[in-house]
């Protein structure tokens, strides 16, 4: 089993990415990770064209080709972004614009969740990536969000510590009964305990 992580900030030793690589080392025992820096790769935003809607495919030629066939194979999607202006970073926005046309159960029975890290005021983030999670009705699992504004004072968030702790644990007890059936399509499973 595959878990891949998506990270937006333009920083790959940042707090987003560092709550990841904590996320994902505790993953790593019963899980083969990956981790994607939206920064190294090109990534056009949706132009709205609608090509993908009678061909299933998005047609802009850039990096997210390399992208789809690795967010069908994993079977847990990590989106983590700091949160700019209150929002996820556009890097990540963008590839979740990207994803548009995998909405209609392309990314179900899958497990999803997020990292968000910023000051204050970091709703917005939170807003959009649980409804992007539900949108492409994954099996939500609650996100971890952490309190930091400059490098490294993430790792004086404790909280964002153990609600990551407290995911990762969703994450391999939903794995563990991975009997989860199509029907759950973006909901928790009603026999596992949140």
């Amino acid at each position: 089993m595959k878990a891949l992580g998506v990270v937006g900030s333009p920083n790959k030793d940042g707090n987003t990415a560092y709550l990841l690589k904590y996320m994902f080392k505790k993953l790593s025992c019963k899980l083969e990770t990956e981790i994607i820096y939206l920064k190294d790769l090109e990534i056009k935003p949706c132009d709205g064209c609608w090509c993908c809607e009678s061909d299933g495919e998005c047609i802009i030629e850039d990096d997210m080709k390399m992208l789809y066939p690795k967010l069908l194979m994993t079977d847990v999607i990590v989106l983590s972004s700091p949160s700019y202006m209150g929002g996820v970073t556009s890097r990540l926005r963008a590839f979740m614009e990207r994803t548009w046309h995998l909405r209609k159960g392309q990314l179900s029975n899958k497990i999803g969740t997020y990292i968000v890290v910023g000051r204050r005021k970091i709703c917005s983030a939170v807003i959009e990536m649980e409804e992007y999670l539900e949108r492409m009705r994954m099996i939500k699992i609650t996100g971890v969000v952490g309190y930091a504004f400059k490098k490294g004072e993430i790792k004086k968030d404790k909280e964002a510590f153990r609600d990551a702790d407290k995911t990762v644990e969703q994450i391999l007890r939903v794995i563990s009964k991975r009997g989860v059936p199509d029907s759950y399509r973006g909901c928790w499973p009603k026999n596992l305990k949140k």
